[in-house]
């Protein structure tokens, strides 16, 4: 006991495991990649998106990075970029896989009663995602 307050002790998810949670993140992963290609092809100056889980303390951070096409004019070379920063997409509470919008980088949007925007256990809510998350705003 810290303080007279009991700590709530509870096995850690571990990602890309065959847990529940686990799971569950891969095949939001999936969908989201999945829904994301049509917009990709519109594009001619990106071939590839990808979205990956970066940790945090009570939120996990969704990222996606595109390859980039850029064509030099003068020489008419054409190059694919990688890229390694890559952006937020949305965040997942790591307790209850519910779905926030970004407010920062580092943070989720938790004011109001609508903030939670989704579940992934629940795949008719990520149902019809988009390439830049133009869905976690939509009501």
């Amino acid at each position: 006991m810290i303080n007279g307050i009991k700590p709530d002790i509870s096995k850690k998810t571990l990602l890309n495991s065959k847990t529940e949670f686990g799971e569950a993140i891969d095949r939001f992963l999936n969908k989201l990649t999945e829904n994301a290609k049509p917009y990709v092809e519109k594009f001619n100056t990106m071939s590839n998106v990808t979205y990956k889980v970066d940790g945090g303390r009570k939120f996990l951070k969704i990222k996606y990075y595109t390859d980039r096409i850029e064509t030099d004019y003068e020489t008419g070379e054409v190059t694919t970029t990688k890229d390694t920063k890559g952006s937020i997409h949305c965040f997942v509470d790591k307790n209850t896989g519910d779905i926030y919008k970004a407010a920062t980088w580092k943070a989720p949007y938790l004011k109001g009663k609508n903030s939670v925007r989704g579940n992934i256990y629940d795949k008719e809510t990520y149902k019809k995602t988009d390439l830049y998350g133009g869905w976690l705003y939509s009501k």
